[in-house]
């Protein structure tokens, strides 16, 4: 079959576009493959980038909080005596002898006890009837028995609390003084902001020669109407908490 001149022309138009079609379209498909794949990774991506700006956004009320709880815990710590005072019986000697220089009582001596790890409980009333008989027939209206019920529910509450763990140092305290002035010294010791509690107290002459003779006062001098009193308190401390670094990047 022969083709005229025109006839050629128009097929290798023809067989032209074709070529150039088929051309486009082989490079289009792996292109379109790749922005399909692209599209995913940056959607990927951008889910990533929503999930770690969730997490600084979480990161800075965290911050807060652990700043929060770092003061908190600073200011329970200052309810304990300084770690240096409480193992070391020169400076505890300074510490008790300010309230006894306050109160008029003389500080004779000053034993060590034991040193080490230390149990603090709970302080709670826990009610005792000695006669439950004589307790029924006198409250008549039972209100006595409600109170006691709530101060049995109370103590109750207290003692199955957890008991914190502290370091604790137990000294033996000797003083002497007047009535007024022991009194005002247990007073001074009580109202310490610190952890020190009264564990004992030992009081010699219960009177404070109330029952001598004029004579036997006499023969006292200054010390007349004082006696020996000794005291066992105990000391509690914890170290200070280091503050977390919460300024890092």
């Amino acid at each position: 079959m022969k083709l005229n001149y025109r006839e050629k022309v128009i097929l290798g138009a023809v067989l032209a576009f074709i070529i150039i079609l088929a051309g486009i379209f082989g490079l289009i498909k792996p292109k379109a493959q790749d922005i399909k794949d692209d599209k995913k990774t940056l959607a990927a991506k951008q889910n990533e980038k929503k999930d770690i700006e969730k997490k600084i956004d979480e990161i800075e009320p965290l911050k807060k909080d652990i700043d929060t709880l770092y003061k908190e815990t600073n200011d329970m710590v200052d309810d304990f005596v300084e770690y240096n005072d409480i193992f070391t019986p020169d400076l505890l000697d300074q510490y008790m002898q300010e309230y006894a220089d306050k109160c008029n009582v003389k500080v004779s001596t000053l034993n060590v006890g034991s040193l080490g790890n230390g149990t603090i409980d709970y302080y709670y009333f826990k009610p005792t009837t000695l006669s439950e008989e004589l307790f029924a027939s006198a409250d008549v209206n039972g209100d006595q028995q409600a109170l006691r019920e709530k101060d049995e529910a109370e103590s109750t509450s207290l003692s199955e609390r957890e008991k914190g763990q502290a370091m604790s140092a137990q000294y033996g305290i000797s003083v002497k003084g007047k009535k007024e002035d022991i009194w005002a010294y247990m007073d001074a010791i009580k109202e310490i902001d610190d952890a020190v509690i009264i564990n004992t107290v030992s009081i010699n002459d219960y009177t404070f020669g109330e029952d001598l003779s004029d004579e036997e006062k006499a023969a006292l001098g200054d010390d007349e109407g004082k006696t020996d009193v000794q005291f066992v308190i105990t000391l509690y401390s914890v170290y200070d908490m280091e503050k977390p670094n919460t300024d890092a990047d």
